[in-house]
């Protein structure tokens, strides 16, 4: 939870003992580190070789003495013993310059010493052995080489040792601000001298390498991953803060000052990265702690660009006081961040924290070390916080994986919740859509009822109406051949009825074969009645209707005859029905008495209006014109391709065959 989540939780209550014990046991902690770093930092010079080596390590005798920064050969006098590892502004305060070191040792026929190891000089320098130079730094004078993190190893051969004293000069080019002097040397037998030289090597430049290789690849993975999800901040600021690290931390192992001009400027612009990385820190440990502190950032950030500004405009002789205010000022951030989190971390109880705080613990120790180190508090010249660094970055990794991960694991349950909910939709889907289906097949069936009431009605009864009427009027003509004649017209529209039908269960395209029965039975009324009947049709092979699509043209065309046939008294009637461009077209024309079709729309016969319900399912346009010298009716259908109308007919199939 976030801090202010559990604040209101707990009501803004202040840490109960158990809390306050657990602080006690991190400042313990704490104690014991700081103890442990500097007891390792005693013991990283050459201790006293046990006995079965006394042998092996010559005894040296170590004196210096000043010089000017031009001085090729050392002082005749002012030659002072000193001890190793040697730091000359606790002799000389504020010395810049050159101070030669000679190391002597008495070489005893039959001993073999004949390997020399140097932990480092500060800051550049030459080594000379009886007269012969074994090794020479690039810059001796500023911009002054920067070699205190390279240790140095040298097998020497029995033509430059001598029989007796030796003596080994050491220029040494340095700058009072940065603890100038020699570092532990030994000479003695190549094995013991190389395990020395191994041990300084690894802590001064192979440690300090890897460091610098782990921060990289955390910041550039982090950088990668905030860019991706730009919303976690915490991301984004630890890869900033982690490579501002890099920066800072790389002063450990470079050996000249580019880009710069100066150790100086060099100097200057790396506590004012170190003051960045501070700051920072303390904004990460903001976001991660899941808070914000608008006024201290902004005091924060003022502080950096005071900073720049200052190592930009200052002259270079107040870079030092420059770099001796603000690196107290940026530790004193850094730790007041390192605190400010620890007590959250009391307060939250949450494992993440807690393990962080582990971290943050034996790197505060560290730093406290370095910093007394740096002010010549502590007389060592070894840097802990660039290595033990890892332990802070590798933490603070972890705990941002592990937020990432919790989120990933926060994905994974919404994901399976949200698959339950679609399964659960699925299923309701389901049971709605076979809802809908048996609505749909209800509703087919009704339509089916209806469309069978307008077959019967357009078909058998308009027959039936039509022989009813004759047997009203002229009973005596009717002769058992006409009412032969009526029950055959019966059969035939009740023939058509459930031929239409089968094949409208079938789905079969048989608009041409509807139509020949229905010309022959019509042509044979029309015939008894005197009515000259002239049909025209072409194309209707070529039609790709639906079977209830053709129903609908055969009853409309029935329906239209039948009313021919009752009402208009005609003599002449002219059917045309083609297909032709995509359309079906149906004119039936009579010159009968005509009536007002404005008077029909009023009434709305069940006939006409079971024309317009047929013709607005075909999608097609039904008109009637009718005068006193005629009646015109005309229909008009697109028809769809038959593929497109064989997928609808299908579909139509499916749900009424359920």
């Amino acid at each position: 939870m976030s801090h202010q989540e559990y604040l209101q939780e707990t009501g803004g209550q202040l840490a109960h003992p158990g809390r306050l014990r657990s602080a006690f046991a991190w400042l313990v902690a704490l104690i014991v580190v700081i103890g442990l770093l500097h007891h390792g930092a005693a013991r990283a010079a050459p201790e006293p070789p046990p006995a079965a080596e006394t042998d092996a390590i010559a005894s040296l005798h170590v004196e210096a003495a000043r010089s000017d920064w031009q001085a090729q050969m050392p002082p005749q006098d002012g030659w002072t013993a000193v001890t190793l590892p040697d730091i000359w502004t606790q002799r000389w305060p504020h010395f810049d310059g050159v101070v030669w070191y000679r190391v002597s040792w008495n070489q005893t026929p039959g001993s073999h010493p004949a390997a020399v190891a140097l932990d480092y000089l500060n800051m550049a320098g030459e080594i000379w052995l009886n007269g012969a130079l074994l090794r020479r730094d690039e810059h001796l004078v500023e911009p002054i080489s920067r070699m205190w993190n390279t240790p140095w190893y040298r097998v020497l051969s029995t033509r430059e040792l001598q029989p007796g004293e030796n003596a080994l000069l050491v220029r040494v080019s340095g700058l009072s601000a940065y603890q100038p002097g020699l570092g532990p040397l030994t000479i003695g037998a190549p094995d013991a001298v190389w395990d020395i030289y191994r041990h300084a090597r690894l802590v001064r430049h192979d440690l300090q390498l890897f460091s610098l290789a782990v921060t990289a690849t955390l910041g550039c993975f982090f950088l990668a991953l905030w860019s991706m999800r730009s919303r976690e901040t915490a991301y984004g600021w630890f890869a900033f803060l982690s490579l501002t690290w890099w920066c800072w931390a790389v002063n450990e192992i470079v050996t000249t000052t580019w880009p710069f001009a100066s150790n100086d400027m060099w100097e200057a612009a790396d506590a004012l990265l170190f003051h960045v990385f501070c700051v920072s820190f303390s904004i990460f440990v903001l976001r991660f702690c899941d808070r914000r502190a608008q006024r201290i950032e902004r005091v924060l950030w003022l502080s950096v660009a005071v900073g720049v500004t200052a190592v930009v405009a200052l002259p270079q002789a107040q870079l030092g006081t420059l770099r001796i205010v603000l690196i107290p000022a940026s530790a004193l951030i850094f730790f007041a961040s390192c605190f400010v989190f620890l007590w959250l971390a009391v307060k939250s109880q949450r494992t993440d924290h807690r393990i962080l705080s582990v971290c943050i613990v034996i790197f505060i120790a560290a730093g406290i070390h370095d910093l007394l180190t740096v002010f010549s508090v502590l007389r060592d010249n070894h840097y802990y916080t660039a290595f033990t660094s890892q332990f802070l970055m590798v933490g603070m990794a972890f705990v941002l994986a592990w937020h990432f991960v919790a989120n990933v694991r926060r994905i994974e349950r919404f994901n399976d919740e949200l698959t339950e909910r679609i399964d659960e939709a699925r299923a309701d889907l389901v049971t709605t859509l076979q809802r809908q289906h048996e609505l749909e097949v209800v509703n087919a069936r009704l339509g089916e009822r209806l469309d069978l009431a307008h077959d019967l009605h357009d078909g058998l009864g308009g027959t039936l109406v039509s022989s009813i009427a004759m047997l009203e009027h002229t009973p005596e003509s009717i002769t058992p051949g006409r009412v032969l004649s009526i029950l055959k017209e019966l059969r035939d529209d009740l023939r058509i009825i459930i031929d239409t039908a089968s094949s409208h269960q079938l789905g079969e395209h048989a608009l041409d074969d509807l139509i020949a029965p229905l010309r022959h039975r019509m042509m044979c009324l029309f015939e008894g009645r005197g009515i000259e009947c002239a049909w025209h049709v072409s194309g209707l092979e070529t039609v790709g209707l639906t079977a209830s699509q053709n129903l609908d043209v055969l009853r409309v065309l029935q329906e239209s005859l039948t009313n021919v046939l009752k009402h208009s008294g005609a003599t002449c009637v002219r059917i045309d029905l083609r297909h032709l461009d995509g359309s079906l077209r149906l004119v039936v024309e009579d010159n009968g008495t005509g009536f007002d079709p404005a008077a029909v729309e009023v009434r709305r016969g069940l006939g006409m209006r079971s024309m317009q319900t047929r013709a607005a399912r075909l999608g097609g346009n039904l008109t009637v014109r009718s005068t006193g010298g005629g009646t015109v009716l005309r229909l008009a259908v697109e028809i769809r391709p038959a593929a497109v109308a064989g997928e609808a007919h299908d579909a139509l199939r499916g749900v009424k065959g359920s």
